[in-house]
């Protein structure tokens, strides 16, 4: 059988079949559960759900997410039953989720999810088993914006907030509530018009009832450049933008949760003054992570190592030892021969004899003796060291800091194997360049090599190990990778091994800072006018990058762990990247040299909450180059140039009439919209959840509207 525990760590290498228990598993450590989507619904007697209850585990030190952790759904209270099995397991997310059918009895129903490991660890949904409302008349056929008016029909909540009052999509605030009578106000923010007036429970709604409105004259008047944040769960903020001037704005509609993994249902409405039909409602498709394309083994096997490393430093394995535990080493020397231990494709190690065959200043590289023949030359490996001593090196070092030198030698050891070949299967769709390890940097466990190591790949154009790999592709992409892998290095070094951080950093946060290190090196080919050097470290970012403009409402930003999509590893990119252009290259080294997480670690930098950074750059995502703020753009960076022709980030236009658009957005997301008033109109807009119901809080339902011209 496969070995499913190396070490004490969990393993999850490429896409390895599921492992069973196995008693030497550790016992689980202290975790919390947390609502992360689903609470508060309302259904319709006999009827399942609209969306799943879904709940976060993750350990209670970090707040790593956790895999493999059995939940029990036990319904607690009222009637109601499960369409699957009570008894999940969370996936790489940490997620479990559970489907309900409501019973035929009105009411509140409570379900409990509880850890089965730790079974005080729980957290209930408070949900709603709710008759259709029915409205019979309005008080009046006609009314001004503000007044009250009067509903009456059946099965209303008695509870005032619970009932969702549209006028056309618009909220108005129940002011008195019973099962038979509401009494509403008419919202301010309409323009003089017919709308559709409509009582719903959650997504459980009435009939509609017409009523004139006689609108008021107030609208929202912003310059050009001015935005305005609406951050209202409860959906009654609704402002009203005119189009004086030709006026145009960008509206984002935004999640700025930070529980990962999770959807969020959303509604928005926009009403135009002197409208009298609504457009097309044109609901867009539940977006998926699927829509973010297949992962590269690069990709899925080094999160596999990030989670691997989360699992011993969670276990406080890092903390064992903070000196070298032998002599110092000598400096190789060229012919030097050395023996090292390979993690494989089997989750087990390799051993690999191999020959010193390049000594730098910073770097030595080593070679299989295995490799096959008509590999690297020496001037190919000469050419190769010298790029990391002059460039990678100093360059990650003197923005991230210093790596750890557990061996004493002052070299970083880059070592060429098949065994990296091999763990990409044959027919696969990409393949490992390379990879660091974060056990050679924890000498008391096994298949350690005590010391700072890289392996990379060796050209194999024959394919005996794998698909056939050319030395020229080799050439091609391990520089990149290493630079991107060296800052996985310090990054341990200067958070887990000299600040006896309890936890890795969040895997989203961990390879954006990978990532800018590409850039970095980057920049050092382009200021000197190589521009096929350039590309070596920049394509693949801003390939991602692309890939991420395409469909930003389709990626957490904050995505802890799983597939590791290419559309992710772009807003991870493009994030960081924003960050360093606001506040220079020193903060890099402060997100890498601590022990805050994810984005605790950010709000900490920028010191700005979660959700403003995010809107600031959703916003310079598509504003960077324009007249604006410094806060929504990438000061020093022309965005679209650095990308190239393909900027693919289009919001839909959306123009003159009503509008209705719904969907769902993961935690830290956005959708992206151009609205155009008619000219001497209005369009009045509102953000809402479900339905255009109100909002549950954990969602962070926002939306940002700035002028752009």
């Amino acid at each position: 059988m496969r070995p499913c525990w190396l070490g004490g760590a969990a393993v999850l290498l490429l896409a390895a079949s599921a492992c069973s228990k196995d008693p030497t598993e550790p016992v689980l450590s202290p975790v919390e559960i947390l609502v992360a989507s689903g609470d508060g619904q309302f259904g319709a007697l006999g009827q399942a759900l609209p969306l799943p209850l879904q709940v976060l585990v993750r350990t209670a030190s970090s707040s790593t997410p956790r895999k493999d952790v059995g939940v029990l759904w036990q319904v607690v209270e009222g009637e109601a039953t499960f369409t699957g099995s009570p008894a999940t397991l969370t996936d790489e997310s940490g997620s479990a989720f559970a489907s309900l059918r409501l019973g035929s009895m009105p009411g509140e129903v409570v379900v409990r999810a509880t850890v089965t490991e730790q079974e005080s660890v729980t957290v209930d949904f408070t949900l709603f088993a709710v008759d259709r409302p029915t409205l019979d008349a309005l008080s009046a056929d006609e009314a001004t914006a503000g007044a009250t008016i009067s509903l009456s029909g059946d099965s209303f909540s008695p509870t005032a907030e619970h009932n969702v009052v549209l006028f056309s999509g618009i909220r108005g605030r129940v002011t008195s509530a019973g099962p038979s009578q509401l009494d509403v106000v008419v919202p301010t923010c309409l323009p003089t018009r017919s709308v559709q007036v409509t009582v719903q429970l959650g997504a459980v709604k009435s009939e509609s009832r017409t009523l004139a409105v006689l609108g008021g004259t107030e609208t929202t008047v912003l310059e050009a450049g001015d935005f305005l944040d609406v951050a209202d769960d409860a959906g009654f903020s609704c402002p009203r933008m005119p189009g004086l001037d030709g006026a145009g704005y960008l509206v984002l509609a935004q999640s700025a949760s930070t529980i990962g993994a999770a959807q969020h249902a959303f509604d928005l409405t926009g009403l135009a003054g002197g409208a009298s039909t609504l457009a097309r409602r044109g609901a867009l498709a539940r977006s998926t992570q699927a829509g973010s394309g297949a992962p590269p083994f690069q990709v899925s096997f080094e999160d596999a190592l990030r989670r691997r490393e989360a699992g011993l430093v969670r276990e406080g394995i890092g903390r064992e030892r903070r000196t070298p535990q032998r002599a110092a080493s000598a400096v190789p020397n060229v012919g030097d021969h050395r023996t090292f231990h390979v993690l494989n494709v089997d989750s087990e190690f390799d051993e690999v004899d191999a020959v010193a065959q390049y000594v730098g200043s910073h770097g030595v590289l080593y070679v299989d003796e295995t490799a096959p023949a008509g590999g690297l030359s020496q001037v190919d490996l000469a050419a190769f060291g010298r790029r990391f001593d002059d460039v990678i090196y100093p360059t990650i070092t003197s923005a991230f800091g210093s790596e750890s030198d557990l061996d004493a030698n002052d070299r970083v050891v880059i070592l060429f194997t098949p065994t990296v070949n091999r763990l990409t299967p044959k027919g696969s769709d990409g393949f490992v360049g390379g990879f660091y390890y974060g056990v050679d940097l924890l000498p008391e466990r096994a298949g350690s090599n005590a010391g700072e190591v890289f392996y990379a790949l060796v050209p194999d154009p024959s394919g005996l190990h794998s698909d056939p790999r050319p030395k020229a592709r080799v050439l091609e992409v391990t520089p990149a990778v290493l630079a991107h892998e060296f800052q996985h290095m310090v990054h341990f070094n200067q958070r887990v091994l000299a600040l006896e951080a309890a936890s890795n950093e969040a895997l989203w946060l961990s390879e954006g800072l990978a990532q800018m290190a590409e850039e970095l090196a980057a920049r050092v080919y382009e200021e000197a006018q190589s521009e096929g050097d350039t590309e070596l470290f920049r394509e693949g970012n801003t390939s991602r990058a692309r890939q991420y403009l395409f469909n930003p409402a389709d990626v957490s930003l904050i995505v802890a762990s799983g597939r590791g999509s290419l559309a992710e590893r772009g807003a991870g990119w493009l994030f960081v990247l924003y960050l360093a252009a606001q506040k220079g290259g020193g903060i890099l080294a402060q997100l890498t040299a601590t022990t805050s997480t994810g984005t605790d670690n950010v709000v900490a930098r920028m010191g700005l909450a979660w959700e403003e950074v995010l809107a600031d750059w959703w916003a310079a995502l598509y504003l960077d180059g324009e007249s604006v703020g410094s806060r929504l753009t990438y000061p020093g960076l022309d965005l679209r140039d650095l990308l190239g022709t393909d900027y693919v980030l289009e919001p839909e236009v959306l123009a003159a009439t009503d509008f209705a658009r719904s969907g769902s957005l993961w935690s830290s997301s956005a959708q992206y919209y151009i609205v155009v008033p008619a000219l001497e109109g209005s369009v009045t807009l509102r953000l809402g959840g479900e339905e255009g119901g109100a909002s549950p809080s954990n969602a962070a339902l926002r939306m940002r509207v700035l002028r752009l011209n």
